[in-house]
C-alpha cells in the first residue's frame, strides 16, 4: 500500500510539472481566459483517469485512488469550469476504463458531484489554501457516501475510510503545495520573461540610447538608438569600456559617476562622447544599478540622448548673456568701462585693499574747455575726441591688468590704480597727460592752448573698514577741482 501511495505521489508531482512545462504561457487563474481553462481541465480530466489505473491496493478486496485531488486542484486554482470538465472526464472515463455497469454508475455520478462542489466551494470568498482542504474534505464525504453504498461490511468499510481519508490528505497536502511551487515558478518565469520582453520593446523603440554596462564599464548591451546618438554599429561597442569614448577632460567626472551609480544606486551626468566620424556629441545620461541575485553582480543601466544642440544654444545663450553684460559695463561712445562699472570695481578694490591693508589710488581728469570744444568743432568731431582720448589712455594703461580706465561722464574720466602709492600714482598721472600732448589734437578756442590738454587730480588712501569708497572719490574729485582752478593742464595731488 505504501508502495502504491509513493507511485501516486509521484505520479501527481511528475504531472504537474509536466503540466507546468507544457502550459506555462498559459497559466491557470480564475481570471484566465476560457480557452486556457478547458485546456487545464481537460489534462486534469486525463490526470484523474491515470490515477484510477494505479490503484491503491488498502487490502484482497478493496481500492482507493486519489482522482477526486485532480477535481480539487483544477477548482483551487481555476475556478468551477475546469473543475467540472475534469469530473465530467473523470465519470467518463470511468465507464471506457472499466466498462459499463451499475458498479460504475455511482462513483462517475460521485465525480460529477465533487466537481459541482468544488466548483460552487471555488466561488467562496476563502484564501486558495483553506479552500482546497475544505473541497478535499468535501470531495471525501461524496466519496464516504460512495462506499457506504457499495460497501456492506461495516469492518472493512472502517478500515478503508481510515485509510482512505489518511492518504487523501496527506497526498492532497502533497499535491497542493507541489502545484502552488509549480504556478509560482511558471509566474515567476512568466514575469521575468514579460519584463525583459517589455524592457527590449522599450530599448528598441526609444530614441534614447539604453546600455548596460557590467562593473568594469564595459557594454554588454547595447540599443539600436545607439546608430542615431553616437553613429557606432552595435558590435563595435560591446565588450569595450565606456572611457575611451569618453573627452580626456569628462573622463574623471564619467568614472565618479559611474561609481556613485554603482554604489548608491542612482547617478546622472553630461559629458562629450566621440562619435564614429572622430567628432565630440553633447550627451546627457542617467545612470541606475540593478542587482542581479543570480551570481550576485551588479549591471549598471544607463538612458543616454544627444543634447549637442541643447548645449549648442546654451553656449549661444550665454555668449549672448556674457555680451549683454559687458555692454551694461561698457560706455557706447568711446568703449572703456562707464560709471556703473566704475562703482562696483572700486567697491571690490576698496574690500580687497582692507584685507590687504594696501592703499588705493584714484586719478581724475576731463578735457580742458571742452564745451568750446563742442561749440567750435561740432558734437562729433568732439565725440570723436573723447573716443581719441579714451582709446590713447587705455592703451598705454592696458600693460597694467590690475589698472581700470572708465568714463566718469560727460569730459571726465577715472583711473582706478590698487595697491599703488601717491608717488607711483603721480608717475601714471604724468605719462596720460604727455600722452594726450603727443596726440596734438587741435583745439583753437582752448584759453592755455592750441591743442587738447587734461585737468589731473589724484588721490591715494589706505581703506578701512569704518570708511567709504566715496571718501577716495570726494578727494581726488577736489584735487581735481584744484587742477581746473589754478589754470587747467596741471595735476594736483589731495592734500
Amino acid at each position: 500500500m505504501l508502495r502504491d501511495f509513493i507511485s501516486n505521489a509521484t505520479l501527481l508531482i511528475a504531472s504537474f510539472s509536466m503540466m507546468g512545462v507544457l502550459f506555462k504561457d498559459k497559466p491557470l487563474r480564475f481570471s484566465s481566459p476560457l480557452s486556457s481553462k478547458l485546456l487545464w481541465g481537460l489534462f486534469f480530466g486525463v490526470l484523474g483517469n491515470i490515477l484510477m489505473l494505479f490503484s491503491i491496493q488498502i487490502n484482497s478486496g478493496s481500492i482507493a485512488d486519489l482522482r477526486h485531488l485532480a477535481i480539487v486542484i483544477a477548482a483551487s486554482f481555476g475556478g468551477y469550469i475546469p473543475a467540472i470538465i475534469a469530473s465530467v472526464i473523470i465519470a467518463i472515463g470511468r465507464f471506457i476504463l472499466f466498462g459499463f455497469s451499475h458498479a460504475a454508475i455511482l462513483p462517475s455520478i460521485g465525480a460529477l458531484l465533487i466537481g459541482l462542489v468544488c466548483g460552487a466551494i471555488s466561488q467562496l470568498r476563502l484564501s486558495r489554501t483553506v479552500q482546497a482542504f475544505i473541497m478535499n474534505l468535501c470531495a471525501l464525504f461524496i466519496l464516504t457516501i460512495v462506499f457506504f453504498i457499495k460497501i456492506d461490511d461495516l469492518q472493512t468499510l472502517k478500515t478503508l475510510l481510515t485509510i482512505h481519508y489518511l492518504i487523501s490528505l496527506t497526498g492532497g497536502f502533497i499535491a497542493y503545495h507541489f502545484f502552488v511551487f509549480v504556478v509560482d515558478s511558471n509566474e515567476a518565469q512568466y514575469k521575468l520573461k514579460e519584463t525583459e520582453e517589455r524592457f527590449r520593446l522599450i530599448a528598441e523603440y526609444s530614441s534614447d540610447m539604453i546600455t548596460m554596462h557590467n562593473e568594469r564599464a564595459e557594454y554588454i548591451y547595447i540599443s539600436p538608438a545607439v546608430k542615431e546618438i553616437i553613429h557606432y554599429e552595435y558590435p563595435e561597442l560591446l565588450g569595450k569600456k565606456m572611457g575611451n569614448f569618453i573627452h580626456p577632460e569628462d573622463v574623471e567626472r564619467t568614472n565618479e559617476m559611474f561609481e556613485k551609480a554603482l554604489h548608491e544606486g542612482v547617478a546622472g551626468s553630461t559629458y562629450r562622447y566621440r562619435s564614429s566620424d572622430g567628432n565630440y556629441v553633447w550627451i546627457e545620461s542617467t545612470l541606475k544599478s540593478v542587482h542581479f541575485e543570480e551570481d550576485g553582480s551588479k549591471k549598471v543601466i544607463i538612458v543616454s540622448r544627444n543634447i549637442t544642440e541643447r548645449k549648442l544654444t546654451e553656449q549661444k545663450l550665454q555668449e549672448a548673456n556674457e555680451l549683454l553684460n559687458r555692454l551694461s559695463y561698457m560706455d557706447g561712445l568711446t568703449g572703456i568701462s562707464n560709471r556703473r562699472y566704475f562703482d562696483e570695481t572700486l567697491a571690490n578694490e576698496w574690500t580687497n585693499s582692507i584685507s590687504s591693508n594696501s592703499p588705493i589710488t584714484l586719478i581724475m581728469f576731463d578735457i580742458d574747455y571742452f564745451k568750446k570744444y563742442n561749440d567750435t568743432y561740432g558734437h562729433l568731431t568732439g565725440d570723436f575726441c573723447l573716443q581719441t582720448i579714451a582709446g590713447a589712455i587705455n592703451s598705454k594703461i592696458s600693460v597694467n591688468s590690475d589698472y581700470t580706465l572708465c568714463r566718469y561722464g560727460g569730459e571726465e574720466f577715472a583711473l582706478i590704480l590698487p595697491s599703488t602709492k601717491i608717488k607711483d600714482g603721480m608717475k601714471v598721472a604724468q605719462h596720460i597727460q604727455e600722452t594726450i600732448q603727443s596726440l596734438r589734437i587741435p583745439h583753437s578756442s582752448s584759453e592755455i592752448a592750441d591743442i587738447v590738454t587734461l585737468s589731473i587730480g589724484l588721490a591715494t588712501i589706505v581703506p578701512t573698514s569704518s570708511a567709504k569708497p566715496q571718501a577716495l572719490i570726494k578727494m581726488a574729485d577736489s584735487a581735481l577741482y584744484l587742477s581746473k582752478t589754478s589754470g587747467r593742464n596741471t595735476i594736483t595731488t589731495y592734500k
